[in-house]
């Protein structure tokens, strides 16, 4: 991977997000079982530090594979992860980007990062609900915090 090589090569960062995949079907379609780079952890993981030096791009990026992802093992959930991580750091950045999708969208993203079985081992999701709360997104916290206690009422998978 070009980016191991070169991780702190602009040029290289930006052919990264560009050719990674940009809808979650097509991230499935390469990173999901019985898929070319199932898994895909390596990948997927990569995203993290680009958020430092791109953060609009990888922003969007997440949002756009993050609002119709399904929690299931793996690649989905290495995409929570980054997608969490990313929130956590980045907060006033992904509630804008969060507050351009659809209501319906913005559940399901919801949704899915709080998909998490063990809310004591996720630390980004609370620092998530903290910084929507000290910017005074308050109506976006209190919706983190439901998809929260809503995902701790269900039984584990």
């Amino acid at each position: 991977m070009a980016l191991q090589r070169k991780p702190d090569d602009p040029a290289t960062q930006e052919r990264y997000l560009k050719i990674f995949p940009h809808d979650f079907a097509s991230f499935m379609n390469l990173f999901g079982f019985d898929h070319p780079l199932y898994d895909g952890a390596q990948y997927i993981l990569a995203l993290s530090p680009l958020g430092k030096t791109h953060p609009m791009e990888v922003g969007k990026l997440l949002i756009a594979l993050a609002k119709d992802a399904h929690h299931e093992a793996d690649a989905p959930n290495f995409l929570q992860q980054v997608t969490a991580a990313y929130a956590a750091q980045h907060t006033k950045m992904f509630a804008q980007l969060l507050k351009g999708l659809t209501p319906q969208k913005q559940t399901q993203l919801i949704t899915f990062l709080a998909g998490a079985e063990n809310f004591h081992a996720y630390p980004e999701y609370e620092e998530i609900i903290k910084h929507l709360k000290g910017l005074g997104e308050r109506d976006l916290a209190n919706r983190f915090v439901e998809a929260r206690k809503k995902r701790e009422k269900q039984p584990h998978d």
